[in-house]
């Protein structure tokens, strides 16, 4: 442990940066920069929204403490660009200039949406919050805005102007998903399992060999429903050699990209796959709008349980059949209730998704 917190690019060392940058300043577009009045001149006229008259005193007063500034994504990108964050450190406070090479170490210049997209792109891990596993270094983020979990339910977050740096509790913040940063080393943590979690829903976190859990029980029951070989286990919940070859041959067929993992596109190809008559699975029912007149405000406490005697049953974008199908849910599966439409449609939380559930098959 002490040897990875000491060594640069480990997740361990990213978060002890994290925790030393908190009480510092930020600086709307900005990757641990040097606060200097050049700068402050080149962001407001990059960003004048940002770098209003009536921020001016702040800013100036950063400048005077010599202090390295960020914005929230640019924390990330700042430590991978100074060689892991120690020339940003010794500058803060100190005449030392910022040793920062743009684009280094694996890390490309994206905003807060393009780097969780192509952190995806890359194979690294992801998933829904309520998936988040007790990994600290992981990358939070909600739309248009990313921070760091430090472990124990606490992020870093470079939080806004107002706020600067701060640590915060994971719970109280508006984040929708998690993942691994491309350029750091998570060591022999284990991002493929989620023991905190009893139901999962597929599509909500990234599966491949080693996971476990409901999410990947669905997956094995669609693979073999498809007619593809997960292994004599069959829906064990296990994702090891056989599924991973079961689901390579589906990837081939469906014509994405053949890795094993189970990701945005294999899921959208797999719902696509799975043909829309089920075994009688799903009701009859007139199409109706996506948000049709009616719908009932949700109060936090209601759940929806899936009922069906057939197993599992789809969750759709929109209140009928002829919508296309997010996801499914296995029989006893307890999702939160957003919404019923007058068709009995009912609308539900399904990872950080909205979704629609047949009253004929669930109950509030």
């Amino acid at each position: 442990m002490a040897e990875r917190v000491n060594t640069p690019f480990t997740s361990e060392h990213f978060v002890a940066y994290c925790l030393r940058m908190v009480g510092h300043p930020y600086w709307y577009g900005t990757c641990g920069y040097k606060a200097t009045s050049s700068l402050l001149s080149s962001k407001t006229n990059q960003y004048p929204s940002h770098y209003t008259a009536a921020r001016k005193s702040r800013y100036q007063k950063d400048i005077a403490n010599k202090e390295v500034v960020c914005d929230c994504i640019g924390g990330a990108k700042g430590y991978a660009w100074s060689g892991g964050g120690e020339s940003m450190l010794s500058a803060i406070g100190t005449d030392n200039k910022v040793s920062s090479k743009y684009g280094s170490n694996g890390c490309p210049d994206k905003g807060a949406n393009g780097m969780f997209t192509y952190a995806k792109s890359k194979g690294c891990s992801w998933g829904t919050i309520d998936t988040l596993p007790e990994v600290p270094g992981l990358a939070l983020y909600k739309d248009g805005h990313a921070g760091y979990y430090v472990g124990n339910g606490y992020a870093v977050e470079w939080q806004g102007f107002n706020y600067g740096c701060v640590k915060t509790v994971v719970a109280n913040r508006p984040w929708t998903h998690w993942y691994a940063l491309p350029f750091i080393d998570y060591g022999d943590a284990d991002l493929t399992t989620v023991a905190t979690v009893a139901e999962i829903t597929l599509g909500s976190r990234l599966l491949q060999n080693g996971s476990s859990g409901t999410d990947v029980a669905e997956m094995q029951k669609l693979l073999i429903q498809l007619g593809y070989d997960v292994g004599s286990t069959g829906a064990d919940g296990k994702f090891g050699k056989n599924t991973e070859t079961g689901l390579k041959a589906f990837q081939k067929k469906a014509g994405v990209k053949v890795d094993g993992k189970y990701g945005d596109n294999t899921h959208a190809a797999l719902m696509a796959a799975v043909s829309d008559q089920e075994s009688g699975q799903q009701p009859d029912v007139q199409p109706a709008e996506k948000e049709p007149e009616g719908a009932t405000e949700t109060p936090p406490q209601k759940y929806v349980t899936v009922v069906s005697s057939n197993g599992s049953v789809n969750i759709r974008e929109g209140n009928g059949t002829t919508f296309s199908r997010i996801t499914q849910v296995a029989n006893g599966t307890k999702l939160k209730w957003i919404a019923t439409a007058e068709n009995g449609w009912h609308a539900v939380l399904t990872g950080a998704k909205v979704g629609w559930i047949s009253g004929d098959y669930s109950k509030v």
